[in-house]
């Protein structure tokens, strides 16, 4: 792909179209020191300018009042699965996600929205909504709250994207949504076309999933929920078996093991595409025994066939690639290998 030469006007105005929240502060860190803090001058084009030449960084405050223009979600573990799973669980309500990885070692997965923004509690129900699909419930979303209350000015601000001083070293860029182990060749042209997602799709996941727009619940009740929210075994989750495995990789039974966990992102509802390349991330985390290889791209890629081709939805935790994972709190325990004789 051949890139477009954008001037400095042009990019500012893409980068402000997307990244723009209040306007009257900013954040920033000391790429010496790591030392984070807050700058309270207007956000103008000259300090855009110097986070995209990489002079001094710029966080964006997403929430203006009870309203924001995009949500960023951050998955702070190096495990490019999980981005890929929050985009295909926004791809099953209709809405478009990109994954930036982020300035240390792992991503935000960005949603942006209509012009205008839309309410940042509608946003943030809709993004735990499928974080809670995940088994992930208790990820970091911004903005952090729905409203600007009483005594809150400003609320968190979060590090954006192309800080020029890191966007050699593949950090603070978008990944290419066809390909997420790579960086999309050209930034400004990706960034130019994205499909931004309506509040009236944002009213419509929370009508089909019965979603309620709600104060955010006490410390205990938030605690409880993320624990029952953990098991989720519904077809739109992963067991704890396979997140662990995706998240450690393996060390025998590969092609079992990428044949079932081909499986259960089927059940998830992660398009093959994003299957695929998410257990050619997985792959990599492998260590195998007794000196064999890693599995090949073209086994996984097999394996993955055979799995969303046929019909075959069991669980697998009877069998030894799946019973070094299992863990006795998950629901489906009780019902196969806890199961006690009859």
């Amino acid at each position: 792909m051949e890139k477009v030469k954008r001037s400095k006007v042009e990019k500012i105005k893409i980068f402000k179209s997307l990244f723009m929240g209040l306007r009257n502060v900013y954040g920033t860190y000391e790429t010496k020191t790591g030392r984070v803090r807050q700058v309270k001058e207007p956000v103008t084009d000259e300090v855009i300018l110097a986070h995209l030449t990489g002079k001094q960084s710029y966080g964006v405050y997403l929430l203006v009042g009870d309203r924001t223009g995009a949500i960023a979600v951050d998955f702070d573990q190096n495990e490019l699965c999980l981005p890929i799973s929050f985009v295909a669980g926004a791809r099953r309500y209709d809405m478009s996600a990109y994954i930036e990885r982020s300035k240390s070692k792992g991503y935000h997965v960005w949603v942006f929205f209509e012009n205008g923004g839309v309410l940042a509690a509608k946003a943030r129900l809709v993004a735990q909504k499928v974080l809670a699909d995940m088994g992930r419930p208790a990820t970091e979303v911004f903005p952090k709250q729905d409203a600007l209350a009483d005594g809150v000015s400003y609320g968190n601000f979060i590090h954006a994207p192309l800080f020029g001083a890191l966007v050699p070293k593949g950090r603070t860029v978008f990944v290419d949504p066809a390909e997420p182990t790579n960086v999309y060749p050209d930034q400004w042209e990706l960034l130019g076309r994205v499909q931004r997602v309506s509040e009236l799709r944002l009213d419509a996941v929370i009508r089909s999933c019965n979603l309620e727009l709600q104060k955010p619940p006490e410390d205990r009740a938030k605690t409880d929920s993320r624990k029952e929210s953990d098991n989720n075994t519904s077809p739109f989750g992963l067991p704890p078996c396979a997140r662990r495995m995706l998240a450690e990789g393996v060390t025998s039974f590969q092609r079992v093991s990428c044949f079932r966990l081909a499986v259960h992102l089927k059940r998830y509802g992660m398009p093959y595409d994003l299957a695929l390349v998410a257990l050619k991330a997985w792959a990599r985390k492998n260590r195998p025994e007794d000196g064999k290889r890693v599995i090949i791209d073209a086994e996984i890629t097999y394996q993955t066939k055979c799995a969303f081709e046929s019909p075959y939805r069991s669980f697998g935790c009877e069998e030894p690639a799946i019973a070094a994972y299992c863990d006795k709190d998950c629901p489906l325990y009780a019902y196969t290998v806890g199961k006690p004789p009859i």
